[in-house]
């Protein structure tokens, strides 16, 4: 049983054909589609060549060289037969385009072919139907000469080779070939105008799914691709007003909770302070931080516009601002590095993952990196640290940790789900690590190189 499984999860390619040959093939859309195209082409320049090659140049062939093992038979008939052989050299150069010389008493060195190919193969066959005597055939690029033995001597011939040519072959290669070549530009052409409105769709969907704007697509194309265009801007346009809707409903209501709230203080600060009291009183401030940070979760998950920004110069106002006794901001970042980003977003982002710092370490090191496809900004510190079972539990809205740590100690657990969401909408991703720099935490943000 053991050794059954075994085999099962060996791979052995000739086993699964087609596996493999999915593997060779292209996976966009175009390059399918040029082979759908070319595949036919071929098959038809397949089989034109074979009925035409085989068929067609072979019975031609045939015939030419039939042709020319009779006039040569003519001529060797004519000497037999004792007419004078200078006027039978003339009428053979003049009507048979033969050259003819005749060496009386002279045998033949050689006999058969030259060489064994194809096309001496056509002549062979036709002298060996026409002629009695022994030959020898020899071609070069010009011309073919045809040695003889007749009663009167060796009978040297020679023609040119044209005669053995046929001009069907080239003309239907050039034409066959041209044609589908010039078929297959147009059909590229074409297969390129039709999925390029699929690729402008795709990038649409995809800048959309990271919080950016698709203002300048209009659905185009096949029919069928317009309306996958139509139905995506109606579906982006329901998404943003159920968002908006959602968003602007529950700021309603927290803003609405602020008035009772703030009332509810003012009425507990006027009566006598005892532990319940007290109690009462931390409640409700906790109440109050959570609506707080609610309007601002909602003020971030609004639109707001992107714009080329300078990041050195956003990093270092922030430094200037956080940075104070017993807490300190170290940063490396070029100077020359632009960004297209929403800044307050962003900038409320980098704001509460470094309050977040402050709150459990007094030093921050903040470096810039721009890598082969995206750019790298890690912040390290020099805190406790997140435990690795909680650092996905973390970005949840309103959670909080029971730990030594709590990112979120004096706020509502909303700093980092804030802080992820900004970072997705940029298109980008965001990872909690262990700094083995300071020994603390080590936030990863990785934004697309497109943006910079």
């Amino acid at each position: 049983m053991p050794r059954l499984k075994l085999f099962q999860k060996l791979s052995f390619p000739f086993l699964h054909p087609f596996q493999t040959i999915k593997r060779i093939l292209p996976q966009s859309l175009f390059g399918r589609s040029l082979i759908i195209l070319v595949t036919p082409l071929i098959l038809v320049q397949v089989v034109l060549g074979y009925i035409f090659f085989d068929r067609h140049t072979e019975t031609i062939l045939k015939l030419l060289s039939d042709t020319i093992a009779g006039d040569i038979t003519l001529v060797i008939d004519c000497i037999e037969r004792g007419d004078n052989f200078k006027h039978v050299k003339e009428l053979a150069r003049r009507d048979l385009n033969l050259d003819l010389s005749l060496e009386p008493n002279k045998s033949l060195e050689k006999t058969g072919l030259h060489k064994q190919t194809w096309l001496y193969s056509f002549l062979e066959t036709a002298l060996n139907q026409k002629l009695k005597g022994p030959y020898f055939v020899k071609m070069d690029s010009d011309y073919i000469y045809i040695a003889l033995k007749t009663k009167k001597g060796r009978l040297n011939v020679t023609l040119s080779r044209k005669r053995l040519f046929s001009r069907t072959t080239p003309l239907v290669i050039i034409w066959t070939t041209g044609s589908s070549l010039l078929l297959f530009i147009v059909a590229s052409l074409f297969m390129r105008n039709q999925i390029r409105p699929i690729r402008r769709l795709a990038e649409a969907a995809d800048r959309f799914g990271r919080g950016g704007e698709s203002v300048h697509f209009k659905p185009e194309g096949a029919t069928e691709v317009r309306k996958a265009g139509l139905a995506f801007l109606l579906m982006r346009e329901r998404l943003k007003r159920q968002l908006f809707e959602r968003l602007e409903m529950l700021a309603g209501v927290s803003h609405d909770l602020r008035t009772p709230l703030t009332r509810m203080r003012l009425q507990l600060a006027m009566i006598e302070s005892n532990e319940e009291l007290l109690a009462l009183k931390q409640d409700v401030i906790v109440m109050q931080q959570m609506i707080e940070g609610f309007l601002t979760y909602a003020r971030g998950a609004g639109e707001e516009e992107t714009k080329k920004m300078n990041l050195f110069e956003m990093l270092n106002k922030i430094q200037n601002q956080l940075n104070s006794k017993g807490f300190s901001i170290h940063l490396d970042c070029p100077k020359d590095i632009n960004i297209s980003l929403k800044e307050g977003l962003f900038n409320r982002c980098l704001t509460n993952l470094l309050l977040n710092s402050k709150r459990y370490a007094k030093k921050v090191e903040i470096s810039v990196q721009c890598m082969e496809r995206h750019l790298q900004i890690a912040i390290d510190d020099d805190g406790p640290g997140i435990p690795i079972a909680e650092r996905e539990k973390v970005f949840r809205p309103f959670y909080r940790l029971d730990s030594a740590r709590n990112l979120d100690s004096g706020g509502v657990g909303l700093g980092l789900s804030i802080a992820r969401d900004a970072v997705l909408s940029h298109g980008g991703q965001i990872y909690l690590r262990h700094s083995s720099a300071l020994g603390g935490l080590k936030v990863l943000i990785r934004l697309p190189l497109s943006a910079v």
